[in-house]
């Protein structure tokens, strides 16, 4: 029997909130940021959903040139990565969890 094989692609559009920039040890550029996806609720009210995104090198280096609540539309793929924290409640050593939408394309006002 084969095993299917899925698809890992993400398309968000939405406005570019809270971007950080960092270089790695290796002098590589990285932005982490969420955009800012709003809808409409059944009685008319208007809430955002935060999606927590990165994004490396020439793609960051662009970010660099966009502002804050730039209205975005990105591409990219679901990403889980790990690290050892410490619990918030009793302070134990525990693997920590982080899913984030990797971009490898953007568009501005779309």
């Amino acid at each position: 029997m084969s095993q299917k094989k899925g698809t890992n692609f993400v398309q968000l559009e939405g406005e570019l909130m809270w971007p950080e920039f960092k270089a790695t040890g290796t002098g590589k550029l990285f932005c982490k940021f969420k955009v800012a996806i709003p809808f409409e609720l059944k009685d008319g009210n208007v809430v955002k959903h935060y999606v927590k995104c990165a994004a490396w090198e020439a793609v960051a280096e662009a970010l660099q040139d966009v502002e804050q609540g730039t209205w975005l539309k990105v591409t990219g793929r679901v990403n889980e990565r790990s690290y050892d924290g410490k619990c918030r409640h009793c302070h134990s050593e525990e693997k920590k969890y982080w899913t984030e939408v990797v971009i490898d394309n953007f568009v501005t006002g779309a």
